[in-house]
């Protein structure tokens, strides 16, 4: 091998990537932080509008593909999950819940979306737009 070929992992390497680690972490924390609660949720099965529900309202949400309950959208204390599926996977179960506006939900064997909608919107100034 050349020279330079058999360079060892140090100490500068490390601290690059802590730095690039807690960079990742600051900057996470930084857009999760900024995103407000919505105050909605709209479900769409194969791209058309389920409904729309309020976060603010408990409820258990049966979604009917076919004539059966193929999955069942529950809203407590403001947030949502999936509660049951019936596809074969069950991702959709195990995305946990959401709450901030533009979080979403996907099962993709029913091609059902449930997204959290109606957060504040920023304002724009002049120089902006």
């Amino acid at each position: 091998m050349g020279e330079g070929m058999d360079r060892k992992f140090g100490i500068r390497d490390c601290l690059f990537l802590a730095v690039l680690f807690l960079l990742g972490i600051a900057l996470t924390a930084a857009v999760y932080c900024s995103s407000d609660n919505g105050s909605e949720i709209e479900i769409t099965v194969d791209g058309q509008l389920y409904g729309t529900y309020s976060l603010g309202e408990p409820q258990r949400i049966p979604v009917k593909l076919e004539g059966r309950i193929a999955n069942t959208v529950v809203i407590e204390n403001g947030k949502a999950y999936m509660e049951d599926a019936d596809c074969p996977d069950q991702l959709c179960m195990h995305q946990g819940v959401i709450k901030r506006d533009g979080q979403t939900i996907v099962c993709l064997p029913h091609r059902l979306v449930v997204e959290v909608v109606g957060g504040e919107k920023e304002e724009y100034d002049s120089i902006s737009e």
